[in-house]
């Protein structure tokens, strides 16, 4: 017993300087943005306090309002759009058929694609003398054609397209992957038993990847929740704050307002948000979750 004992504290001693820095780097750094999430600071003079005030004016400030509306709607498209087509296409892209590897690095290649390259090449392709507005011109007449970007009704329903183009693919491989690890002699049980077409989807196939419907569940909503680059790359939030976003609405209160207190407090309340989120969402899907 004191030979187990004796190596416990020298096992706890060893672990005492990753431990020492982890606290370092991480519960300090949180314990003081909790602090200054009450008070009043700029960055450069001292912090004064002032209690529940920054989190109250969230509630009434109405770019983290218009951030708050636009970030459920990027989470409601992903969830109701998204992740009905990721399956889809991994269910295509399941099939056996000549051109199959091609087009699983096809659709997976936008994700890979650097975020600053994918912003430069769309801003480009979407602006108002851009390629696509080109195309339409013929089609739709010089009238109707537009800055897609810079309009207040089509900015932000474009960015929810894009990273629809950039996650889909990525969603795709793993609903694949979950696909692939499907034993085949349950579907030939099920074959022998009659079942087929959509009875075998909804049997089998969807029971067997809770798995991957969890994991992809889990990356749109987070994705989603802190939506960032896109919008701040190609349209800063605007036209107004038509395409602003919560992480933008952060972001711009902090280092364009220098608001660091207030942004402080908003970063904590969607950090508990999004905890809170995913707890209920990992805790529904993993209920249906089925064992191989």
């Amino acid at each position: 017993m004191k030979l187990e004992r004796k190596q416990y504290w020298i096992a706890c001693l060893f672990l005492l300087p990753a431990l020492a820095i982890f606290g370092l780097f991480f519960y300090y750094p949180f314990l003081q943005s909790v602090y200054y999430s009450f008070t009043q600071w700029n960055g450069l003079k001292a912090p004064v306090f002032i209690g529940l005030d920054n989190y109250k004016y969230i509630f009434s400030d109405q770019q983290m309002l218009d951030g708050m509306k636009n970030t459920l709607k990027m989470v409601a498209f992903g969830l109701v759009v998204q992740n009905p087509l990721a399956l889809l296409l991994a269910l295509l892209l399941n099939r056996k058929f000549r051109t199959r590897a091609f087009l699983r690095t096809s659709f997976y290649l936008p994700i890979i694609i650097s975020l600053v390259v994918t912003s430069i090449i769309w801003g480009e392709l979407l602006k108002y003398d851009g390629f696509f507005n080109g195309i339409l011109k013929p089609i739709i007449g010089e009238s109707h054609i537009q800055d897609w970007l810079g309009t207040v009704y089509t900015s932000f329903p474009t960015i929810i397209l894009l990273t629809q183009w950039q996650g889909i693919g990525y969603c795709a491989l793993i609903y694949l992957a979950g696909l692939q690890s499907i034993p085949t002699d349950i579907y030939e049980a099920a074959d022998i038993e009659g079942a087929k077409g959509f009875a075998l989807f909804r049997h089998i196939t969807l029971p067997m990847l809770m798995p991957s419907v969890t994991i992809v569940l889990f990356l749109t909503v987070v994705g989603a929740l802190k939506l960032f680059d896109l919008p701040y790359l190609l349209t800063n939030g605007g036209p107004g704050t038509s395409s602003y976003t919560l992480f933008l609405a952060v972001y711009n209160a902090a280092f364009k307002a220098q608001n660091y207190g207030y942004a402080t407090a908003a970063g904590i309340l969607l950090a508990i948000f999004i905890i809170i989120v995913t707890i209920v969402q990992l805790g529904i899907t993993r209920k249906r979750e089925v064992e191989l």
